[in-house]
């Protein structure tokens, strides 16, 4: 039986068909020949394509090796050896092994629990920022794995706060809540401590690709030269990046599906007291479950070849993050969750 993946946040339903299109038109130039964009003065018709989309200079847009590339550039630009990045505490792993690399250390602040979703607590951040006066701050919006985003205005106060540190807005999760760039070009020109990251992976569906990119004012000049590449990036990368941009649409109709997905869920599962499903902007679910219920849902997931992320750590302990697949996919799952609450 073939395994599907449902614990690693990828798509079930794949990219944009001219995505597809894009890899039947490739030609000698896209494998033996490197790009011309620089000569332009430019790093990319894909910075290109983002700085229009989001209405800033190309100057302003990063590209990477997925957005975990720029998240390593960053760490190792601007935390030095003995230095202090602060991440959240209910987050991914890596950003702690970053500051690893470095020589550096990682303070936590707690994301909140408030019943049925998750919070940033800007008076914890504030707290923990003023113990430890970090070089660097991780903010993910949305967060992997509690699925919550800080606000706009959240993010404008916290701004002005951390205003000598660096900030990084790690938004790989971006795209599912809401298309809305609106308030970027405002932000960045207003922040110059400022930095976005985000990737193909995710919204786009092109984990594969292993494409980022970055969102930056003039104050990260430097920073923009030490990640720029001076014979430019992959071209059939980029035309599959370009293809998934040009075909909004498609995305569109298939995130419809995963607030179908979560709406369904969050019924469904309200009706056990022993159980939350916590909103999520994203792409995936964090459930926290009765104990009781781990193992059978383990033993009931078995046969049909869908495999979720059950957690180790106590800090999430007794909980599961399901990554939206198929309706079908998704169907399968709450059932098998529902067949588990017999054993509370």
């Amino acid at each position: 039986m073939k395994t599907v993946y449902l614990d690693r946040n990828e798509s079930q339903y794949g990219p944009s068909p001219k995505c597809f299109e894009a890899l039947h038109n490739i030609g000698i130039e896209h494998l033996s020949q490197y790009t011309r964009d620089y000569a332009r003065g430019v790093k990319s018709r894909v910075s290109e394509k983002l700085a229009a989309w989001l209405g800033l200079e190309e100057k302003h847009i990063l590209l990477s090796y997925g957005s975990e590339g720029l998240l390593k550039y960053a760490v190792h630009k601007f935390v030095p050896k003995n230095g202090t990045l602060m991440v959240p505490d209910k987050s991914w792993w890596y950003y702690g092994a970053i500051a690893n690399e470095v020589g550096g250390k990682s303070v936590t602040y707690e994301i909140k629990d408030i019943g049925d979703r998750f919070v940033y607590d800007l008076d914890e951040m504030k707290r923990v920022y003023d113990e430890n006066q970090p070089h660097a701050i991780f903010i993910a919006s949305p967060n992997n794995p509690t699925g919550n985003s800080i606000s706009t205005e959240d993010l404008v106060e916290i701004l002005g706060y951390f205003k000598n540190s660096k900030v990084i807005i790690d938004e790989a999760y971006w795209g599912f809540n809401s298309l809305d760039n609106t308030h970027i070009k405002k932000l960045i020109e207003a922040n110059p401590n400022l930095l976005i990251f985000r990737t193909f992976s995710k919204y786009f569906a092109l984990a594969g690709l292993r494409f980022g990119y970055g969102i930056c004012s003039d104050a990260f000049a430097d920073f923009a030269t030490y990640t720029t590449r001076y014979l430019g990036y992959s071209p059939l990368i980029e035309d599959l990046a370009l293809a998934a941009l040009n075909d909004l649409d498609y995305y569109a109709e298939i995130n419809k599906k995963y607030t179908s997905d979560k709406d369904l869920y969050y019924k469904t599962l309200a009706d056990y007291d022993f159980i939350t499903c916590y909103k999520s902007d994203c792409n995936f679910l964090f459930i926290k479950m009765h104990p009781n219920m781990i193992e059978p849902l383990k033993k009931g997931l078995e046969p049909t070849g869908l495999k979720v992320k059950f957690f180790d750590d106590d800090i999430f302990q007794d909980s599961i993050r399901l990554s939206l697949g198929t309706q079908e996919q998704g169907q399968i799952v709450l059932n098998e969750i529902v067949k588990a609450t017999k054993f509370v």
